[in-house]
């Protein structure tokens, strides 16, 4: 009856009168009041784990009104996703609410875990955030449960609205869900391209997550890092002919100095320490009452000190690592991408295969599960013979959740004590007590900081200071070991020591920015050590990427053209990574395309590429 009744009275309408119902005016009424809800819905829950806080939301509200807009229209379209195949609004706002707050809650999770954001790549990371989850202490936060009881809210009035205009007699329009989602993927689709959003002030902040999150908003942010690819960019022209033009000008470069002598191919040992980085080198008004690097003084005249420029922040070791391994700088992959996780999929030519081809028997060392990271099928790739992880350290001390140094040291030593009469080893160690949080009530511990020139620090911030420099003196009482035992062995060894990071500490973005800070914020405590001569060439800083060519130099080894080409692209400069350059007389300047580019085409081509360099040097 309901549809007769509306075909008579359609076609009983006069013609030139207006197809106007005012009868329509409160169902559309009603529509607009459900996009704002939701828009308004996905902004809080998402900006107040973001900016942690309602004050800090408002004031970046007042500050970004164009961003603000964006992002409601952006949530709306992303609702509009769900919307467009139901005809009530109450389940879509279910699932697209449950999504953002799922979000929202890992965001905040993150922030302050490892005060670094969610990112979209973090997808390809949840085997191990979930492994890095189980260690830590998980609490509810109010602020979270506010959020779900404004789920809750509207979710009511989303069903008060449905219970006003729902007529169950009308129809379902196919036509009309189909338009909702092209509108809505048409508008996600436009507003993830930096030209537009560049339009309305949106600064490219990707190289620092953290201030991009900040400063841009979540949305806004997120929507930068969709628009980056997920895949390695091949260099231009690549080809057999471009490589053969770079390996006459490795070649021609001349053998690089030998940086030690010793009597014959000496034992390696590569220990990348958890956090093992000085605070006082981002800021020297913060100073520790007794230096976490004091049980290393004695060694002073000993050990080759520098500086390695990483490319990650509060986490990432793996990349660390897989930087060290390989001699490929992650400014050549995309942000956020984990190449153990991602890339490494079959045996995999680097530092490790290098050192096997010499003779090397190579093991690696981290107090943590095998699968983390893929560790366990990923060192195998490399080229590692054995792999010892948590499950071969028996009865350890911990150091409130890991395994401390103290163990992870021992376990170093009773390895290369097992195959030190196999030849030479390479020992690759990674150790875990330093990890972070820093600021959790039972794990805290103390070792008092001094503040000087006006820094003001709250409670939190003094007391992560404080966990960390106690864990700092730990890992250095653990490295003076390391340098006494290995003194005290007849065959030769070198021991290089570096930090996987440095802390991305909530105080530094209230400091001066720029790319010097940038450069100190990447920059980890290292140095070098061997009971045999060594030159010093005076370096002080070296990106991760340019350890390898660094440790066969230091070792008297003979290097293979793809190690030539690394350190010949480190003679041109001190450092880079995905942040900045530091040119060799110390210009520290935001990294450019133009400046770095030239040496993306010898690392694709070995890990990436048709490998035409080895190719060619083998023939």
């Amino acid at each position: 009856m309901v549809k007769r009744d509306r075909a008579i009275e359609a076609a009983n309408r006069q013609p030139g009168l207006p197809l106007w119902d005012p009868s329509n005016a409160f169902p559309i009424a009603m529509r607009v009041v459900e996009c704002l809800i939701v828009g308004m819905f996905g902004f809080l829950v998402l900006e107040r784990c973001n900016m942690i806080g309602n004050a800090k939301v408002l004031q970046w509200v007042a500050k970004n009104p164009l961003f603000f807009i964006v992002e409601i229209i952006v949530l709306i379209s992303l609702y509009g996703l769900f919307r467009a195949f139901f005809r009530r609004p109450v389940l879509p706002f279910a699932i697209y609410g449950a999504l953002i707050y799922l979000i929202g809650a890992a965001h905040f999770y993150k922030l302050f875990f490892r005060s670094e954001p969610l990112i979209p790549y973090d997808l390809f990371n949840i085997r191990p955030a979930f492994s890095i989850a189980g260690n830590m202490s998980l609490f509810y936060d109010r602020g979270l449960a506010l959020n779900l009881f404004l789920y809750g809210f509207c979710l009511l009035l989303l069903w008060l609205i449905q219970k006003l205009t729902y007529d169950p007699e009308q129809t379902r329009s196919i036509f009309k869900g189909v338009i909702v989602f092209i509108l809505s993927a048409l508008c996600l689709t436009v507003l993830t391209n930096f030209t537009r959003l560049e339009a309305i002030g949106v600064e490219d902040k990707r190289f620092d997550q953290y201030n991009n999150y900040k400063d841009n908003g979540f949305v806004i942010a997120t929507l930068l890092n969709l628009s980056l690819s997920t895949g390695v960019t091949t260099p231009a022209g690549y080809g057999a002919e471009t490589v053969g033009e770079l390996r006459v000008e490795i070649e021609d470069a001349g053998r690089p100095v030998s940086l030690g002598r010793p009597p014959k191919p000496p034992h390696i040992v590569v220990l990348q320490m958890e956090s093992y980085a000085d605070p006082a080198h981002i800021d020297p008004r913060i100073r520790y009452r007794q230096s976490p690097f004091e049980p290393l003084a004695p060694y002073a005249g000993e050990i080759q000190r520098f500086f390695t420029l990483t490319s990650v922040l509060g986490g990432g070791t793996a990349n660390t690592e897989y930087e060290l391994l390989t001699g490929y700088n992650m400014y050549f992959c995309p942000l956020g991408v984990i190449p153990f996780v991602r890339y490494v999929s079959g045996p995999q030519p680097g530092l490790v295969a290098d050192l096997n081809d010499l003779g090397y028997r190579a093991v690696a060392v981290h107090p943590h599960k095998g699968s983390f990271y893929s560790r366990d099928s990923v060192f195998p790739a490399f080229g590692f013979q054995r792999y010892v992880t948590i499950a071969d350290f028996i009865n350890p001390v911990y150091a409130d959740w890991y395994i401390s140094d103290a163990s992870f040291g021992e376990k170093i030593i009773e390895v290369f004590e097992e195959e030190k009469m196999e030849g030479p080893v390479f020992l690759f160690g990674i150790s875990i007590q330093n990890h972070g949080p820093y600021n959790i009530p039972d794990i805290q511990r103390t070792f008092p900081v001094d503040l000087s020139d006006g820094l003001a620090l709250n409670e939190s911030q003094i007391s992560e200071l404080e966990t960390f420099g106690a864990n700092i003196y730990d890992s250095s009482v653990m490295l003076a070991n390391m340098i006494r035992y290995f003194s005290s062995i007849d065959d030769p060894v070198l021991l290089l020591v570096y930090g996987d990071h440095q802390v991305a500490w909530s105080w530094v973005h209230d400091l001066p920015g720029g790319p010097e800070l940038d450069m100190r914020r990447y920059s980890v405590e290292s140095f070098f050590c061997a009971n045999y001569p060594l030159m010093d060439d005076g370096r002080t800083l070296i990106s991760v990427s340019g350890l390898g060519p660094r440790i066969m130099r230091k070792a008297g080894l003979e290097l293979p053209l793809y190690m030539k080409g690394i350190d010949l692209q480190f003679r041109e400069l001190l450092a880079y990574n995905i942040a900045v350059t530091v040119e060799n007389d110390g210009e520290v300047n935001y990294v450019t395309p133009d400046r770095v580019e030239p040496f993306r085409l010898l690392q694709y081509d070995r890990m990436f590429g048709r490998n035409y360099l080895e190719t060619q040097e083998n023939n």
